[in-house]
């Protein structure tokens, strides 16, 4: 399958080095103090259809775990609210091995193998377990970008499950708070955080919005639930707020605003959302910060 890189598409800053690795080949990664590992098959239907997907995300991190340990690094890992499946404002402590589908199941054992490298070689890391992303740049399957490519295109949107509710934080915020977990390195190793905005939204009024806000839009309907799909979620951000002194600054309505420009202004996006999945199967570029 076709490896592309997605940055490739954005101008990055001239004190960025870009690096494109296939993690799933355990290349040797470049000397870093810092890995923010957010390398995954991210999208949870695609692993229903190929559970082998899940089984990559664990290679991977293990590989990016190994790396960081021969160069001494601190890691970020990326989790996923998936752990929880369908739960309202669940603690850290509030997860079970009972997953919903096979992404969370590797979220949860990439967040087990985190803690045996701390304890068997002495890696320093933490996990942060991240609402539903959204913003501009996202050139995966999510449901946002899904929405607003339809929307353009002047189909209906389709809202899999009635009463689903979820938490939806934008990327500048998950920034911060990725950011703040390295800044706190020393003081936050073996935490698990949840980072979301601490608030509901139903999927039904993300698509009402949308579809008011593109006029080619022709509407919404709701159709049953697919296999896998967690139906509601809102993060429990308290101890986020204790130990990173994070809380989101985005109000939903003004981040879907940014984001829904930025598709509009950027059709050359869309390519990568209509791509057939084997072409955007994707090692998604893991981001490696040297402080």
């Amino acid at each position: 399958m076709e490896l592309i890189s997605k940055t490739q598409r954005f101008e990055l800053p001239d004190t960025v080095d870009l690096y494109q690795r296939d993690l799933t080949a355990s290349p040797e990664l470049p000397e870093a103090d810092v890995i923010v590992h957010l390398a995954a098959h991210s999208q949870v239907q695609p692993i229903v259809d190929e559970p082998q997907r899940a089984v990559d995300n664990m290679n991977m991190t293990q590989h990016v775990l190994s790396e960081a340990t021969r160069m001494d690094a601190f890691v970020v890992n990326a989790s996923s609210r998936d752990v929880y499946g369908s739960a309202l404002q669940p603690q850290e402590h509030e997860v079970t091995v009972e997953s919903p589908n096979g992404y969370a199941a590797s979220k949860l054992g990439s967040e087990a193998l985190v803690n045996a490298y701390r304890n068997t070689e002495y890696l320093s890391a933490v996990s942060l377990r991240l609402a539903n992303v959204y913003g501009p740049r996202d050139m995966n399957r999510r449901v946002i970008p899904i929405f607003i490519m339809r929307a353009s295109a002047g189909k209906e949107l389709i809202v899999y499950g009635s009463g689903k509710i979820l938490d939806f934080i934008y990327i500048d915020d998950v920034c911060r708070a990725i950011l703040a977990a390295i800044e706190r390195s020393h003081t936050l190793d073996g935490e698990v955080l949840n980072i979301g905005s601490g608030t509901g939204k139903p999927l039904s009024e993300v698509a009402s919005q949308i579809a008011g806000d593109i006029e080619s839009c022709p509407g919404w309907s709701i159709r049953s639930n697919r296999q896998g799909d967690v139906d509601r979620y809102i993060a429990d951000i308290s101890r986020a707020k204790s130990v990173l002194d994070f809380s989101p600054t985005v109000p939903f309505e003004r981040g879907l605003s940014e984001t829904s420009e930025w598709y509009m202004n950027n059709p050359i996006s869309y390519e990568w959302l209509r791509a057939p999945r084997s072409t955007i199967y994707l090692i998604p570029s893991m981001i490696i910060d040297i402080s």
